[in-house]
This record gives structure tokens, sequence and C-alpha cells, in this order.
């Protein structure tokens, strides 16, 4: 128990000597007003702790779906290796010919088929527990920083384009024409 709070304190020293606040403050050349520029970097280590990527860049709304997805491959996680805990130790039993009083009274009535298959199903859907979490705890910190680098991106509606019909008159023919007017606005 030691050991893990050990690393944990060395884990969040180095994780705190990284991100230097002061760092990343921009001074402008107007009035002593200081404007803090979002950090894609800063997001990036912060989101190696799940959700605060997201608390970082202000997308709260993405903290359910970070921790449902972890929550959620962690238990999947926690269930099948406990299986796979029952089972293996059950077939570890019969192969050693150990007595019958030490097999597990739940799966005394199963064949040593059974045993097996049933420990290399819920072994096989651990692993892929254990991926899915790693995919998640990875794509939260993909999220984090793609959002930092687009945080300043501007999605009003004043950014446009548009196609509209336009009549021109073409001079040497001496009519109109009909053509296509694309408009950009900014």
């Amino acid at each position: 128990m030691k050991i893990k709070v050990l690393f944990f304190c060395t884990f969040c020293i180095i994780l705190f000597s990284l991100i230097d606040c002061n760092a990343h403050e921009n001074k402008q050349a107007t009035d002593t007003v200081k404007v803090k520029k979002h950090d894609p970097k800063k997001a990036s280590c912060l989101a190696l702790i799940p959700g605060a990527g997201q608390i970082y860049n202000k997308k709260y709304w993405k903290l359910p779906i970070v921790y449902a997805g972890l929550g959620a491959s962690s238990v999947l996680v926690y269930y099948y290796a406990d299986q796979t805990s029952i089972y293996r130790k059950e077939y570890v039993a019969r192969i050693m010919k150990e007595p019958e009083e030490t097999w597990n009274p739940d799966l005394a009535d199963k064949p040593i088929e059974t045993i097996l298959l049933n420990r290399n199903y819920y072994r096989r859907n651990m692993e892929i527990s254990v991926a899915a979490c790693a995919i998640v705890y990875l794509l939260s910190i993909l999220d984090a920083c793609v959002d930092a680098h687009l945080y300043y991106y501007d999605v009003s509606d004043n950014l446009s384009l548009g196609v509209k019909p336009k009549l021109e008159y073409n001079p040497v023919l001496k009519t109109p024409m009909p053509s296509l007017a694309f408009v950009l606005k900014f």
C-alpha cells in the first residue's frame, strides 16, 4: 500500500512540475493586461488525469461520457478477471487431480472441458475490456488535445458559404446569361 501511495505522490509531483502555469502567459503590448493563451500541451498533460483536460477546455458536458466509459470498462475488467480466476483455479485443481472436496461446489457437476471453455471465454472478455478501457482513456486525452487546438476556432453564423443563382448580361451575345454565384461571408 505504501508503494502505491509513494508512486501516486511521485506521479503528481512530476505532472505538476511539467505544467508551468506562468510559462504560457502572453503579455500584450497594450496596457498591463495579461492574456492567458489556451495551450494544447497543457490540456494533454492535464488529460492524463481522466476528465481534467475536458475541464481545462471548459467542455463539462463530456465529463459524464469519459467517466461512464472508464467506469463501465473497469467494472467489466473486474468482473471478467474474477470469473477467470474462479475457472482457472477450478481447472488447475482438476488437472492436478486434487480431491473433489477442494473443488468449487458450484462447478462440481460441470465437465473439465466446459471449465476450460469458460475460463478462455472470461479471459478473452477480460482482455477486450482492458483494451476498451485503454481506448477510452486514450480517446479522452486525444479529445482534450484536439479541443485545445480548436479552442479559438470561430463557428459562428457569420462564417458561411452560399450558392445563389444570378443573371448576368453578356455584352457579346447581348442577352442575359444564367450563372451561379458563390458568396463567402466572413
